[in-house]
C-alpha cells in the first residue's frame, strides 16, 4: 500500500503507544507461571499479536478488553511438543523459543516476511540441554530438548532477546541457574527484562552484565500489569518536531530503561528545545548543529537519528552500524538508499554512519523495504520537504505502532 504524506509542520499533542517490548515479555512471563494477570495497553501493534497467538497455541486463556487484556497460563501443560509462528517478530522468535524450551519437548519455530532472511541462533542452548535440529540459523527451526537448569556462557554481541528468553525462563525450573555473558550489548535492553521480572516479583541478580543469578521455583505474583508508553515510536514524533515545528507527547515515563529514551540526549545536544513535565515530554524546533552519537546500545534509533541528522547544519557522525545489519531489513544500506532519493547524503565507513544536512529536502517516491522504522523515518522527512512523500509499503507501520498515520495526523497544521 501507498501513502503519500504532504509537506506539513508539527503542532499538537498526541497519547503515546504502548511499548511492544515490554508487553511481550509480560505475555512472556505469564506463560511459563501458571497464572491470570490483567495487562493494560493497546494490543493493536503486530508483534503484540504475535505474542498473544503464541499464549493462545500454547493454551493460555485470552480475554480481551478496550485497553487491556485478562491472560490466564493456568492450563498450559507441559507436553511433547508444540509449533507456534512468530509472525515477523524477532524478539518473539528468540524470547519463546527459549521460553517454550522450559514446557515442551520439541519447540518447532515459524514465521514470515523479513524474519525468514534473519539468522536466528540458538545454539548455545545446547549446554542447557536443547538442541537445533539441523544445526539451522533460519526459520523454521525445531528445537529438541527441554531447557535444563544450571550454568550457561551466552556471547552477547549479537543483542540481547536470547539473553531476555533465558532470563525469563529459568525462574521457574527446579533449581538454580547462572547466565554468563561476554561482550554484552544492548544493556538496556536487558534491563527492561529484568525490570519486568521485577515487576511480577521475580528476583535476578545482575553483576555488571557479565554474569546473571537466577533462582528457580520462583513464583510471580503480579495480578495487574501496566504496559508504559513506546519511547521508540514517540522518538519519531519528537525529532519531527524538532525539525519542522512542537509537538507534546503524553503517557511517557521520563524515568523509563527503555534504551530508546536515549533520543532525549541527541535532540538536547543537537540543540532541540525540550521541555519536561510528569509523563509528558514538549519539543519545539530550534536551530540545530550536527552532533556525535552513539547508538550501538540502541540500535532502534537510527532512522530517526538519521532523520534529525538530515536537518542539522554541518556532518553528523552515528557510530554502532554493525547493529543495523540483521534487522527487518539491511538498515543502513536502506537507510542510505532511500534518503539519496530525498537529497540527503549518507556515507557508512566501518561501523559508523555520516550524515550531512541537507540545504534542500526534496519530495520523492520511496520505499520501507517492508521495515516499520524506515517507513515511520521517510514519513517524518514530508515535514521538511519541498513537495510530497510517497511510501511504497507504507503499511508495515503496524509492527510496531499501529496508529502511527493516525497519530500523524493529529499533529499536522
Amino acid at each position: 500500500m501507498n501513502k503519500t504524506i504532504e509537506p506539513f509542520i508539527y503542532s499538537g499533542e498526541i497519547i503515546s503507544n504502548t511499548s511492544k517490548s515490554y508487553f511481550q515479555r509480560a505475555i512472556a512471563i505469564i506463560a511459563v507461571s501458571k497464572s491470570t494477570c490483567q495487562v493494560y495497553g493497546s494490543c493493536d501493534e503486530d508483534d503484540v499479536k504475535v505474542a498473544l497467538s503464541i499464549f493462545k497455541s500454547i493454551g493460555g486463556k485470552i480475554k480481551k478488553d478496550k485497553n487491556s487484556v485478562f491472560l490466564d497460563s493456568r492450563n498450559v501443560v507441559a507436553a511433547q511438543s508444540i509449533s507456534v509462528f512468530c509472525g515477523e517478530s524477532g524478539l518473539s522468535t528468540r524470547m519463546f523459543g527459549t521460553v517454550l524450551t522450559s514446557l515442551f519437548l520439541t519447540t518447532k519455530l515459524n514465521g514470515d516476511k523479513s524474519i525468514i532472511n534473519r539468522e536466528i541462533d540458538f545454539s548455545e542452548l545446547s549446554q542447557l540441554g536443547v538442541i537445533v535440529e539441523n544445526k539451522s540459523k533460519n526459520l523454521p527451526i525445531v528445537l529438541n530438548g527441554k531447557l535444563n537448569y544450571g550454568t550457561i556462557d551466552i556471547n552477547g554481541s549479537d543483542g540481547s532477546q536470547l539473553i531476555s528468553g533465558l532470563l525469563i525462563a529459568l525462574f521457574s525450573l527446579n533449581g538454580d541457574s547462572i547466565v554468563n555473558v561476554k561482550d554484552s550489548v544492548s544493556k538496556p535492553y536487558i534491563l527492561m527484562t529484568i525490570s519486568v521480572l521485577k515487576a511480577f516479583g521475580i528476583s535476578v541478580v545482575n553483576e555488571e552484565f557479565s554474569k546473571f543469578i537466577v533462582k528457580g521455583n520462583q513464583i510471580p505474583k503480579k495480578k495487574e500489569y501496566h504496559v508504559e508508553g513506546d519511547w521508540s515510536g514517540a522518538a519519531f514524533h519528537l525529532v519531527g518536531a524538532a525539525i519542522s515545528g512542537e509537538v507534546t507527547i503524553k503517557g511517557l515515563n521520563l524515568d523509563s530503561l527503555q534504551a530508546d529514551i536515549a533520543i532525549l540526549n541527541a535532540l538536547i545536544i543537537c540543540g532541540a528545545q525540550i521541555a519536561k513535565e510528569k509523563n509528558c515530554i514538549t519539543v519545539k524546533k530550534d536551530r540545530l548543529e550536527s552532533f556525535v552519537f552513539d547508538a550501538t546500545n540502541c540500535p532502534d534509533l537510527f532512522p530517526s537519528l538519521v532523520v534529525l541528522a538530515s536537518c542539522c547544519n554541518g556532518r553528523t557522525k552515528i557510530s554502532g552500524v554493525s547493529r543495523l545489519s540483521n534487522k527487518e531489513s539491511n538498515r543502513a544500506i536502506v537507510l542510505q538508499l532511500e534518503f539519496k532519493k530525498l537529497g540527503v547524503e549518507i556515507e557508512i565507513i566501518d561501523n559508523y554512519m555520516f550524515v550531512d544536512g541537507a540545504r534542500k529536502i526534496i519530495g520523492n517516491k520511496v520505499n520501507s523495504h517492508g521495515d516499520h522504522r524506515i517507513a515511520m523515518a521517510l514519513a517524518l522527512m514530508a515535514s521538511v520537504s519541498e513537495s510530497s512523500i510517497i511510501i511504497e509499503n507504507s503499511e508495515v507501520v503496524a509492527k510496531s505502532y499501529a496508529k502511527f498515520y493516525s497519530d500523524l495526523e493529529k499533529v499536522i497544521s
